[in-house]
């Protein structure tokens, strides 16, 4: 799957509160996990924290260090390279355009079931089909508490998957969620922008 569209995939199913109206939006549960990712043949596994709806990542792809942070609720994506120090932020268009602006409104979603994932009792819902963004079939398991443990479906892309491993519940640091000290970020080029889009990470669904 391209990389940006993983982002946004997880970003808004994977972390995701049932409420009444059946809508998942960012839980604002705290808690750390790893997280594991399995996309067109590739698995991608890291460091995951969440507080308040904000989601930080930490992982390696190709030998370098990267971490994703996704703030909803200000519609922005930050992506730091620990290894050069320095960050990327989208821009406002390239955010809108892959769903990191509207992540907060959630997405609706159909209740199906229960079961036990990871020790934990969840809900399984499954997540409406969405023609313009590729989603032809996803399903998604969420403890009582907000937290999604398990994910899983189909796009145009091919199949994906998620699982949360070593979840801890808890309040997690503000720093987390924001870039170190004196690291400025710069606008993502647009020619990256499109680099990222065309084929970072295949398999999962362009959300």
């Amino acid at each position: 799957m391209r990389f940006v569209h993983l982002l946004a995939v997880l970003a808004c199913v994977f972390i995701a509160l049932p409420t009444a109206a059946t809508t998942l939006t960012p839980p604002q549960t705290g808690y750390s996990a790893t997280r594991i990712v399995k996309a067109g043949g590739t698995e991608i596994s890291g460091k995951l924290y969440s507080e308040n709806g904000n989601e930080r990542w930490e992982m390696t792809m190709q030998g370098m260090r990267q971490v994703s942070i996704v703030k909803p609720e200000e519609g922005r994506l930050l992506m730091y390279m620990p290894d050069m120090n320095m960050a990327m932020e989208m821009d406002e268009a390239a955010a809108a355009k892959y769903g990191f602006d509207n992540i907060a409104a959630g997405v609706e979603a159909t209740e199906e079931g229960s079961d036990i994932v990871e020790g934990e009792a969840t809900t399984r819902y499954r997540i409406e089909p969405n023609e313009e963004n590729g989603i032809t079939d996803a399903l998604v398991w969420v403890t009582d508490d907000g937290i999604p443990v398990k994910a899983e479906g189909e796009s145009a892309n091919g199949s994906f998957s998620m699982i949360l491993k070593d979840l801890k519940r808890g309040d997690q640091e503000a720093s987390l969620f924001e870039l170190p000290a004196g690291v400025t970020p710069m606008k993502m080029p647009a020619g990256m922008q499109g680099m990222m889009s065309g084929g970072g990470f295949p398999g999962a669904p362009p959300f």
